[in-house]
């Protein structure tokens, strides 16, 4: 129960992290913006592209246990994790840079090659995901030193999260060039800096051997996997609510950018990278801040203040201009609010399904860490399939992407509006905004991003609440068994 971790293996695994999450928060809050604002789908490949993306999503998320199955089954001498790590690292990084490019191409050749993209991006990063999160519980088995290296590893990966969603904003509008050749160099950089983020990870973190792990145990099946998964009751109830919560979350912040650009008209400018600033603070405070009120409150007590700062600052983004000022004052509270909590979710969330593990262990008698950690990606994936239809359904059924977004993305990357002057641009854009923006557009763009999401992130909260029993006092008698039969079996 002592297994304490080394601070320079807490700091390369959390710290590396940082990479992961400034590609992935590219690709899966930015791709659908590169391909409305940047490139300009019509309606019809928006829709084909967002169906694509949500099938792709939900087969992939549906591979994902098969992914952890490979890694579990792995033993070479870098270890089970590492390897993944490093393959999967340096295909995503190639693959993720070319789906942000525009070879020229509409209509069906452009979704064709899309789809062959897309596939590509998917298994690859997932390789890479699934063995970076499922090598975190293997450090240690005490519930303290993981939620320690969990909440420092949540820390940067926010930072990697949040100087995407603050920059991308800035970049790709005012970009020499227009908002296709910014796209381009942001994709660049942040692909260089996933892939050497990782090889440094693979060549400086070392695998630990687990003292509660049965190193004889035998392969995990495809019939194995669903055992693990369907009869570890805990791991059920975290997956649905993992989804609901995911669903509503994911679909705030994959609006957000909308809301900015064409609801506050601040097409351009600095408005969303100074809410990324406040968001960034809220969340790595309170990272910074769970493992010292982890101590003091019991997990349910967090999970329970997370959701009602979380609602409050749902209520306070959906009051600006109808009830209170459409300002940075009360976007911005709403927004510290509302990522203050969700960055506690953000931990509880990581521990509690580390927690499965175990749990998992104890009753099934094989232990899973990267099958447990497949469902991760897996439900993520899975909302983001879901969050892409609603993305992608808001912007083409309030009329946004047909009479906005499209036509002013035409015209930005038009000879004559890319020789007028920076300040220009965005004076003309946001002209152009107000001019042809409606009401029941704003509307409509609310009600998926703030209403929609309340519902689901308080569906997980009831699901959390009412079905997950795994506390302090049962992990403990699940370690001491756990020990206890494997000195059985060495004796």
């Amino acid at each position: 129960m002592n297994e304490k971790i080394s601070l320079k293996t807490k700091l390369t695994y959390s710290m590396t992290g940082m990479g992961r999450d400034l590609i992935y928060t590219l690709y899966s809050t930015y791709l659908l913006v590169f391909l409305t604002s940047a490139i300009g789908l019509s309606n019809f490949e928006l829709g084909a592209i967002s169906v694509i993306i949500a099938l792709s999503r939900i087969w992939d998320a549906v591979n994902d246990p098969m992914m952890g199955i490979l890694i579990d089954n792995t033993k070479s001498k870098l270890g089970k994790f590492r390897p993944w790590i490093a393959a999967g690292a340096l295909t995503a990084s190639v693959f993720i840079f070319l789906l942000f490019q525009d070879f020229g191409l509409r209509g069906v050749p452009f979704i064709i090659v899309f789809t062959i993209l897309y596939l590509l991006v998917e298994i690859s990063y997932t390789a890479n995901d699934i063995a970076y999160w499922a090598m975190y519980p293997s450090f240690s088995t005490n519930q303290k030193e993981r939620e320690s290296i969990g909440s420092l590893a949540r820390i940067f990966a926010s930072i990697g999260m949040f100087a995407t969603i603050a920059l991308v904003p800035v970049i790709y509008p005012n970009f020499p060039g227009g908002p296709k050749r910014g796209f381009f160099m942001i994709a660049l950089v942040c692909a260089i800096v996933f892939l050497v983020s990782q090889m440094i990870l693979f060549f400086s973190v070392k695998e630990k051997k687990n003292p509660i792990a049965d190193e004889n145990q035998p392969k995990t099946t495809l019939k194995d996997m669903f055992r693990i998964i369907f009869k570890n009751d805990q791991l059920v109830v975290i997956i649905v609510a993992i989804l609901l919560f995911n669903i509503g979350y994911f679909t705030t912040t994959a609006l957000g950018i909308y809301f900015f650009e064409y609801d506050y008209n601040k097409y351009g400018g600095i408005e969303f990278t100074l809410f990324s600033v406040i968001l960034a603070v809220s969340t790595v405070l309170a990272l910074l801040i769970f493992p010292k009120v982890v101590t003091k409150y019991t997990r349910k007590q967090l999970f329970t203040f997370s959701m009602i700062l979380m609602t409050f600052g749902y209520l306070l983004l959906m009051s600006s201009k109808y009830l209170l000022p459409q300002n940075m004052i009360t976007i911005g509270i709403g927004g510290f609010f509302l990522f203050f909590g969700e960055g506690f979710v953000q931990v509880l969330v990581l521990v509690l399904l580390a927690d499965t593990i175990e749990y998992g262990q104890w009753k099934l008698g094989t232990r899973n860490e990267s099958v447990v950690f497949s469902i991760n990606p897996l439900v993520v994936k899975m909302a983001t399939s879901i969050q892409t239809l609603l993305v992608s359904g808001t912007l083409i059924f309030s009329g946004l992407n047909e009479k906005v977004i499209k036509p002013l993305a035409d015209l930005m990357s038009s000879d004559a509006i890319q020789l007028l002057p920076a300040e220009q641009r965005m004076n003309f854009a946001r002209n152009f905004i107000s001019m042809n923006i409606t009401d029941s557009m704003t509307l409509f763009l609310r009600l998926s991003m703030i209403i929609f999401p309340m519902i689901c992130i308080g569906l997980a909260y009831f699901v959390y609440m009412k079905f997950y029993k795994i506390d302090k006092v049962m992990y403990d008698k699940i370690i001491l068994e756990l020990k206890e039969r494997k000195e059985s079996i060495d004796k």
